[in-house]
């Protein structure tokens, strides 16, 4: 496992059932690290998630797999600022997004420690359908870890365009 971005497309129905059937058969290696909701209509229907994750112990520890440098104070997770200025911005495959500032889309981060997960994220991405995204893309099923809790952060720390309209 690596820590390129990936981007999922939202998909059909049927292309849903088929990575979430496959999700329940798999394990995925439990994760921290940091994502995006990249959209630029206000209900947020049409979007792709960009996510970063570091894959870790139940108590947060990274594993050591990653390639992108930790760039947080704490030296174990990422920044969103320097991650995009680093990663996304001037990168062609990140076409058209990467002109963007990297607060213009609503994000959040995943935290784990004791043996517990803590989604934090912009309050526009507060719903089942991100919120079942990040779990499953970020190993968070209870096979993994026993708890889950998730903050809604509505602080400027967290601002996107949707809070600036």
């Amino acid at each position: 496992m690596n820590d390129r971005p990936y981007i999922w497309n939202q998909g059909t129905p049927l292309d849903l059932l088929k990575e979430n059937t496959k999700y329940l058969t798999e394990a995925k290696q439990l994760s921290s690290g940091i994502f995006w909701v990249i959209a630029d209509d206000n209900n947020l229907s049409n979007f792709k998630f960009l996510f970063f994750e570091i894959p870790c112990d139940v108590n947060g520890k990274p594993d050591n797999t990653h390639t992108i440098e930790l760039n947080a104070k704490s030296m174990t997770t990422y920044n969103h600022k320097k991650l995009w200025e680093s990663e996304i911005q001037n990168k062609s495959e990140h076409k058209p997004y990467n002109k963007m500032d990297y607060d213009y889309y609503p994000r959040g981060r995943v935290e784990i420690s004791n043996n517990r997960a803590t989604i934090y994220l912009n309050p526009h991405i507060n719903s089942s359908t991100f919120i079942s995204k990040i779990k499953q893309t970020f190993g968070l099923s209870t096979h993994n870890i026993p708890e889950v809790r998730v903050i809604v952060d509505g602080s400027v720390h967290y601002q996107c365009f949707l809070d600036k309209k």
